[in-house]
């Protein structure tokens, strides 16, 4: 009786050790497209776990440890915008770029500045030095005042007009019969540009001349760079009033693509800047993917849509422990959080109609198998 037993033990023993040698089953179809982690090459992926492994309590077994709970982070839209531009840019209407050029033309960049209200200006009168003036700060009402002339408008001239202006004025009052005068912008206080969002210095920004977009980003410090290094934005928007004879003023709003004006492919991007403009740099539209994939973290929605699917991809794919099928997109609409179910592996499966465009601020949740 007792070498039964011995020999029916010995047999058992023999049997699971044969078990735990044999290869796992894979735990993908080869067949349809991956988002599993791959072994490395000459790798066995079925190789037995080391003591590493062994002491993951991921790697444990599920009836042991129930699957890890998933903190979701709650990636509430941001209000960069103060809410009165806000509804500005919501209430403009908006237009493309070559629309824009096809209604109201380009800016001629070869005019002179024009003088603005609180702009400084200097005015030399050769072989007068008593009536010429260093810094002359032209009035909130567009005038200035030289000697013996008393006030002269100026505003909206350009300095090659006010020495015209000047020469004719001292003619006409027999101060001197031929002046010769030079003016020149000292200090650009009457036009500005309002300039916010991921730019390093926002704010109001004076507008020296005809100067472009790309110019005056460079005068708010250019574009902000994000903790990983990459640029923080990927589009412009530019708010701007426009004034057409016999209408009335209205905003118009329009949309550069940044990449494309930094590339310089669409040259009409870089449009010339007026007084008054507002350019915004918003941020960059991310959504958050974490749970059982490779790299969780933060990801930038850039110039085409993701799906959920292409999310994980960017993500470094699914774990070997992943539930792919129970994943989920927690979502923020009307201040409300919904949650949408994503069968992922039906989706690698070939059934596509079930994947869904990821919106900012979009959580996807991919948990941990039971099993």
């Amino acid at each position: 009786m007792k070498v039964t037993r011995y020999i029916a033990s010995l047999v058992i023993a023999i049997l699971y050790a044969l078990l735990l040698v044999q290869p796992a089953p894979a735990l993908d179809n080869p067949n349809r497209p991956s988002l599993f982690d791959q072994p490395a090459p000459g790798q066995n992926a079925a190789a037995p776990p080391t003591a590493k492994a062994a002491a993951d309590p991921a790697a444990q077994s599920p009836g042991k440890n129930a699957p890890k709970e998933i903190p979701i982070p709650k990636l509430k839209p941001k209000q960069e915008l103060a809410p009165d531009i806000a509804d500005e840019f919501k209430q403009a209407k908006q237009m493309e770029v070559m629309e824009y050029l096809r209604h109201y033309g380009v800016p001629e960049t070869n005019k002179d500045y024009k003088v603005s209200p609180m702009d400084v200006i200097g005015v030399t009168i050769f072989d007068e030095p008593e009536l010429s003036r260093e810094s002359l700060r032209v009035s909130s009402q567009g005038k200035i005042s030289l000697p013996l002339l008393g006030e002269l408008n100026v505003t909206g001239l350009s300095p090659r007009k006010i020495e015209q202006l000047i020469q004719i004025r001292y003619r006409q009052e027999n101060i001197l019969k031929h002046p010769q005068v030079s003016v020149q912008i000292k200090e650009f206080k009457g036009q500005r540009v309002l300039i916010l969002g991921a730019v390093n210095t926002p704010g109001s920004h004076f507008k020296e001349g005809n100067e472009h977009l790309a110019e005056m980003l460079a005068k708010a410090g250019g574009i902000k760079f994000d903790a990983d290094g990459e640029v923080a934005a990927n589009k412009i928007r530019i708010l701007r009033t426009v004034e057409t004879p016999g209408k009335p003023k209205q905003r118009i709003s329009m949309e550069i693509d940044l990449d494309s004006l930094a590339r310089g492919d669409h040259p009409e991007y870089n449009m010339v800047m007026l007084n008054g403009d507002v350019i915004y740099v918003p941020e960059a539209a991310r959504f958050f993917v974490t749970g059982e994939v490779k790299k969780p973290g933060y990801y930038k929605i850039k110039d085409k849509p993701i799906s959920v699917v292409e999310a994980i991809t960017m993500a470094g794919g699914l774990t070997r422990i992943s539930a792919g099928n129970r994943t989920k997109l927690v979502r923020y609409q009307d201040g409300k959080e919904v949650t949408l179910k994503v069968p992922v592996e039906d989706i690698l499966d070939g059934d596509k109609s079930k994947d869904i465009i990821v919106r900012p601020n979009d959580v996807i949740v991919v948990p941990q198998s039971f099993f």
